[in-house]
Order: C-alpha cells, then sequence, then structure tokens
C-alpha cells in the first residue's frame, strides 16, 4: 500500500457513505468555558451544560438492540425501554474537514425511523486510533469507532430540533 492507494481507498469510502448509506448525524460538542460546574468537583449538572452549535456529520451508523431494565431494585418498578448503544464509524479525513474533535460527554443526535430524533452521549471516543483494525492493510489509520450511550431528552431538553433548524 501506497499513499495514493491509500487516498484512493478514503475515496471510494467516503462516497460510498455519501451516495449509498447516506446517514448522517449532529454532535453536539460541550462548551466546558460556559458550561456551569460544581465548585468543589468541577462537574456539571446535564441541565447546566451548554454547547456549542451541532455540526453534521457523515459516518457509518449502527444501533445495538435495547434491553428493557426497571427503574428501582425490585422488578416491580417501571420499566424502561430504549435502544441500544449507538456506535459511529467515522473517516478521520471527515472529522479533520469538519474541525471537529469528539470527546466523552458530548451529545450525538441521530434520526433512524424520520419521525423523532434520539439522543446519545459520547462514553467511548476512541481518540487512540493507532490500531490495526482502524487501519487499512495497516497502512495507517482512516477511521474510529465512537461508542454513545442513549439518554433520554429530559436530560439534554435543550436540544430540541426545531431550536437546531
Amino acid at each position: 500500500m501506497n499513499n495514493n492507494s491509500y487516498d484512493l481507498e478514503i475515496m471510494y469510502g467516503r462516497n460510498y457513505l455519501s451516495s449509498d448509506i447516506v446517514n448522517e448525524v449532529k454532535v453536539h460538542r460541550v462548551n466546558i468555558l460556559e458550561t456551569k460546574a460544581h465548585k468543589l468537583y468541577g462537574q456539571a449538572k446535564a441541565k447546566d451544560r451548554t454547547f456549542f452549535p451541532p455540526i453534521q456529520i457523515k459516518a457509518m451508523v449502527t444501533i445495538e438492540d435495547g434491553q428493557q431494565s426497571n427503574y428501582g431494585d425490585d422488578a416491580g418498578g417501571i420499566t424502561r425501554e430504549d435502544t441500544g448503544n449507538l456506535i459511529l464509524g467515522v473517516y478521520l479525513t471527515e472529522l479533520e474537514e469538519k474541525q471537529l474533535e469528539i470527546t466523552r460527554g458530548d451529545i450525538v443526535e441521530y434520526n433512524i425511523s424520520g419521525q423523532a430524533s434520539r439522543y446519545y452521549e459520547v462514553e467511548n471516543a476512541h481518540n487512540v486510533s493507532d490500531t490495526t483494525s482502524q487501519t487499512i492493510a495497516g497502512f495507517k489509520p482512516y477511521w474510529k469507532r465512537i461508542i454513545c450511550i442513549p439518554v433520554k431528552e429530559d436530560v439534554v431538553p435543550f436540544l430540541s430540533s426545531d431550536e437546531n433548524e
């Protein structure tokens, strides 16, 4: 593999994402400078976080199957059912072009059904992409795998679709 064939593979893959798959997500980056943090611990409650304007990116999206769970210790509590984790495969060149660094705590918005956006919080941004599974033929990294967990809209009520359009 050389740089020309590497660049050609990236071009083919990105073309496939934009013309055949067409999965787009919005990434809401946490604005840590304007977020109100606890004086002692430095952590912010969900309602106190502020975000930069969303950035739309193309990605390979996988949503894992969800599981039912109960609130509370007993099995008779309120039942919660949600999707599983959202897993994004994003080209590094896409992130570079958008000048975007996705980090833990950022919110990803995705609308799979066309009816309503669902929100996911970045749990693992895989910022170290120097692994063989994220390379083309072991040549050099070309993508990163981002794992996001589902969050309810009440955690991010200010991220409604109406406000961002």
